[in-house]
């Protein structure tokens, strides 16, 4: 059972941050069982006939700014489009070296974005585990690296660690404005 219908969600521009990327938002959030499958449906959002793997070229931390999938996963992320931030940094993470700290801050945020979608959807088991997991890595990253690719880590782990709490409890949390925004340091580059 869905938590909060997808229309029900706050505006994201009520969330008060900027957009990294100059790429529009998608027309639908998908919701499995609510919105046609993005990519294998030819009804989806970002249907192509021709499906092709999640890949990117080999790529900098220190070129963040200019990582645009990047830039856009967060842009996803922060209007609640969950499993559309997944697969703009799927490429990305696939393409870092494993283990390594951007690898683990990648592979963090997509179990976090993937627990919000089963929060949203009334999943408590999985969105428990699968938080769990991701605020693991995203600690990993921090010890090596407190900041990387404009977010701080810390800080990040411990807004969602705080908003995945009542999990614990067998209670799902609200998906909604309460859902930590992530906002780059260097905020100045927002649109």
């Amino acid at each position: 059972m869905i938590s909060a219908h997808v229309g029900d969600l706050p505006d994201p521009g009520a969330r008060g941050v900027g957009r990294y990327s100059r790429r529009a938002l998608p027309p639908y959030r998908y919701v499995p069982g609510v919105r046609p499958h993005p990519n294998r449906d030819p009804a989806g959002h970002s249907y192509a006939p021709t499906l092709r793997p999640n890949r990117h070229a080999p790529w900098s931390p220190e070129d963040w700014r200019r990582l645009d999938d990047w830039l856009y996963g967060i842009d996803l992320f922060n209007a609640f489009y969950f499993w559309e931030a997944h697969e703009a940094w799927e490429g990305l993470w696939a393409a870092a070296e494993r283990e390594s700290a951007p690898w683990l801050l990648l592979q963090g945020l997509i179990q976090i974005a993937a627990a919000l979608l089963k929060t949203h959807m009334g999943v408590i088991a999985g969105a428990r585990m699968l938080s769990a997991e991701g605020l693991q890595k995203l600690g990993r990253a921090a010890e090596v690296y407190p900041i990387l690719l404009g977010l701080d880590l810390r800080d990040v782990a411990a807004r969602f660690a705080q908003y995945f709490a009542p999990l614990q409890h067998d209670r799902l949390p609200v998906v909604g404005a309460d859902v930590p925004v992530l906002r780059l340091l260097d905020d100045g580059g927002a649109l």
